[in-house]
């Protein structure tokens, strides 16, 4: 169906502005602060929005990328990752926060998702659900060493592996979540198995890194406290994560140049 409507059309009614303004590399950000730290590193930022919103600009002179800071939950996730197909988007980041599972984490922490288990219900509309929800293998494989660099350079772990997508938070009780630990899964959280099928089915390449912000079965959830050394470590984490990013659009760029 939409796919017959003119291109420039849809973008500009879904994100308020033309599809050359949005860059081919798109930065999906719905955590605040590190929306907030990607769009304070842009020159000449052009902020937007409708249905969908973020900013576009540059780092440096020539390295265009596009933040979207909106997106929000598996539904929401699914209908912005499809429509970008139309804006000539070839690659997508996912960064935001995720609860962790394993033993052994912390607070800060990275988890790189290779695989999200679809306990989403929007994927569905778009791909059987037998289907997995994978990270593009190319995309993955580029990006894990810088990250791996990243993670050593601060003093935090890198983990990969699967995760699990969920369209509930009061869902997330501890019998729920200790069998999803003990079925091997590293952390939950609420959008990245709707990224993975969209963007495969679109022909786009994703990938998902996330800061552990919470261990819920810790009790260290958004509704615990959290010691001052915690909220240090994660809100540093953000910050390490957005500076690797940055490196990540660099060698974007000069790829397409």
């Amino acid at each position: 169906m939409f796919a017959e409507y003119d291109p420039d059309h849809l973008i500009k009614r879904l994100f308020g502005i033309s599809p050359e303004n949005i860059a081919s590399t798109v930065i999906l950000a719905p955590t605040r602060r590190i929306a907030a730290e990607l769009v304070n590193q842009l020159q000449k930022p052009q902020t937007f929005g409708t249905w969908f919103t973020g900013v576009s600009g540059f780092l440096e002179t020539d390295v265009f990328v596009t933040v979207l800071d909106n997106v929000r939950y598996a539904p929401g996730m699914a209908d912005c990752v499809y429509f970008l197909q139309f804006a000539g988007v070839k690659n997508l980041i996912y960064t935001g926060s995720i609860g962790g599972l394993a033993k052994g984490m912390k607070i800060g922490d990275f988890i790189l998702v290779k695989e999200a288990e679809r306990g989403d219900g929007a994927s569905g509309y778009f791909s059987p659900i037998y289907d997995p929800a994978i990270a593009n293998q190319e995309f993955l494989d580029q990006i894990r060493p810088i990250l791996q660099a990243t993670a050593n350079e601060e003093g935090y772990q890198l983990f990969e592996g699967r995760i699990f997508t969920t369209d509930s938070l009061a869902a997330e009780t501890v019998e729920f979540l200790t069998a999803l630990q003990t079925r091997g899964f590293l952390g939950i959280e609420m959008e990245t198995s709707a990224l993975y099928v969209v963007a495969r089915c679109a022909g786009m390449r994703a990938v998902a890194a996330h800061v552990i912000s919470d261990l819920p079965l810790d009790r260290k959830t958004l509704f615990d406290e959290f010691t001052d050394v915690e909220k240090e470590r994660r809100a540093s984490a953000y910050s390490h994560l957005v500076n690797t990013w940055v490196k990540v659009a660099r060698i974007l760029a000069s790829e397409e140049r």
